[in-house]
């Protein structure tokens, strides 16, 4: 009798619509249906969307919170068919049965590590997961080393695997033409990414004012949607001149931005992998981010490393970006590109293809 298929739990996409998303929707395009089956929370293989999704969004939250790990009304507890199950991020364990057999992909573990930056009910349920992960003991993918080292800091490694499969570039945001963006013009600094305290743009910014680099003729461009602490981020930034915050831009900007920014500024409290580094580098765009974080990882190192929190130090970076000459911003562009090259789909979606037949 043939094994069954692997079932994917895909209840993420009801929720969450950033890069962890897009990497969960492109696993599901890969294996589903031929070689495995998906569900989303309670309502089987279709994802709802619009506003049925928020409201649904809302009901699986709701759930979570009031019943978390508790053994009553599990999904999928009375046809448990013996199958894997993917769990896409490990906050759906909660409210499902959960075997050694099973896999987990965890992109970090930031609300244990640095809950400061959480809500307070988003680090208990965080917690109660990853409680039921450790007890039942499955294999775990990680989307970096950093990740993975986090993660057996605080729960060691007694589980059935504990395996690295970094991410990749979605190489589709950078195809197509280039448009300028008209309130840019000269050299600029870059950062792309949501408005969120765990970014650290504020101390970028910060890092900006004190270097007199608009007095230099010198812009600094941050672009991306809202999210947790925006209100006080875009405060900041429009008391410092020199700074433009066109919010959402259009692929075609997005790809101008890259192409001619002086280089891309991140020292972030927290990235679970450092996609938006290895984006920069596709493109051979100097990053300029946390020392020691996933984002160093992510490039191999290729980047300046600096401090987050010693704007003294990304100022300095700031200024040597500036000064590099074009042979040596050429040779950096080119080994950020040999980087980026590596990170590909393909190899990403091979990975998980090996470890799904081995399992």
């Amino acid at each position: 009798m043939a094994a069954a298929r692997p079932l994917f739990d895909n209840s993420l996409s009801i929720l969450n619509r950033t890069g962890a998303y897009h990497i969960a929707k492109d696993l599901c395009r890969e294996f589903v249906p031929e070689r495995a089956r998906v569900r989303y929370w309670r309502l089987g293989s279709r994802v709802p969307e619009g506003l049925v999704r928020k409201i649904v969004a809302r009901l699986m939250v709701l759930e979570m919170r009031w019943l978390k790990d508790s053994g009553s009304c599990l999904i999928g507890g009375r046809a448990d068919d013996g199958s894997v199950r993917v769990f896409l991020d490990p906050l759906y364990v909660l409210r499902s049965e959960l075997a050694e057999r099973d896999i987990v992909l965890c992109h970090d573990v930031g609300p244990l590590t640095h809950g400061f930056l959480y809500d307070p009910g988003t680090v208990k349920n965080y917690r109660a997961a990853y409680e039921k992960i450790r007890r039942q003991g499955p294999g775990v993918v990680f989307v970096s080393d950093w990740s993975r080292g986090n993660f057996i800091s605080l729960y060691g490694s007694g589980f059935r695997f504990l395996e690295t499969i970094p991410l990749y570039v979605r190489t589709e945001l950078f195809d197509g033409p280039l448009e300028v963006l008209p309130a840019v013009d000269g050299p600029f600094f870059l950062t792309v990414g949501a408005f969120e305290t765990r970014k650290n743009q504020i101390a970028a910014l910060e890092a900006y004012r004190k270097g007199g680099f608009h007095a230099q003729g010198v812009k600094y461009v941050l672009c991306g949607p809202r999210g947790d602490g925006h209100l006080q981020i875009m405060e900041f930034a429009k008391s410092v001149p020199g700074v433009v915050m066109p919010g959402y831009v259009p692929d075609s900007q997005l790809r101008w931005l890259y192409a001619h920014a002086e280089a891309f500024v991140l020292p972030s409290l927290l990235e679970g992998f450092g996609m938006p580094a290895l984006e920069a580098a596709y493109m051979g765009l100097l990053p300029i981010v946390s020392a020691g974080s996933a984002l160093v990882e992510a490039v191999q190192g290729v980047c300046t490393q600096v401090s987050p929190n010693d704007p003294k130090a990304i100022t300095w970076a700031m200024r040597q970006a500036l000064s590099r000459c074009p042979c040596e911003k050429a040779e950096t562009g080119r080994l950020l590109r040999e980087v980026a090259s590596r990170a590909s789909k393909e190899r990403f979606l091979q990975r998980w293809s090996d470890l799904l037949r081995a399992c």
